[in-house]
């Protein structure tokens, strides 16, 4: 494998610390983990989904992703909803406790992030999401894996 270009290094080591650096659980009482909220997030903003449009969208192995709705709908934050006629597989959607536990764990995460950069300026936090959304956007081009975005 060729060596990185030098500027790379600094870069590819700053994502390491960013991804060892991800917000905390909102609690430990939460049945809302890492994994549920990234799902919750995911079908927040479509259509109910199916399994393999999940795992196809999460770029995880199905027996994973069923194990992570398995505990959301052990714990009641998503439902099987019918699909189209015909339609075989089942699809999943968030209730309305997990629609109120993505809220919650969303405004946790929103507190800590605010500890880390809610004394920048706004420009300089406009333009570290700018940044972080172009990097997000090329990666999901180039792996062919769009995720929907909230509206702005």
């Amino acid at each position: 494998m060729p060596e990185p270009r030098e500027p790379l290094k600094p870069l590819h080591y700053e994502l390491m610390l960013l991804s060892r650096y991800h917000l905390r659980p909102p609690a430990a009482s939460s049945a809302l983990d890492r994994s549920g909220y990234v799902l919750l997030n995911r079908l927040e903003l479509v259509d109910p989904m199916t399994l393999k449009e999940l795992s196809q969208a999460l770029r995880l192995d199905t027996s994973t992703v069923h194990r992570q709705l398995g505990a959301l709908l052990r714990h009641e934050y998503v439902e099987y909803v019918p699909g189209a006629a015909g339609e075989v597989a089942r699809r999943f959607a968030p209730t309305a406790a997990g629609r109120a536990a993505l809220l919650d764990a969303r405004a946790s995460h929103e507190h800590e992030l605010s500890a880390v950069v809610g004394d920048w300026p706004a420009e300089k936090q406009q333009q570290l999401m700018s940044l972080l959304r172009d990097f997000n956007e090329q990666v999901e081009r180039l792996e062919s894996a769009p995720w929907p975005r909230l509206a702005d």
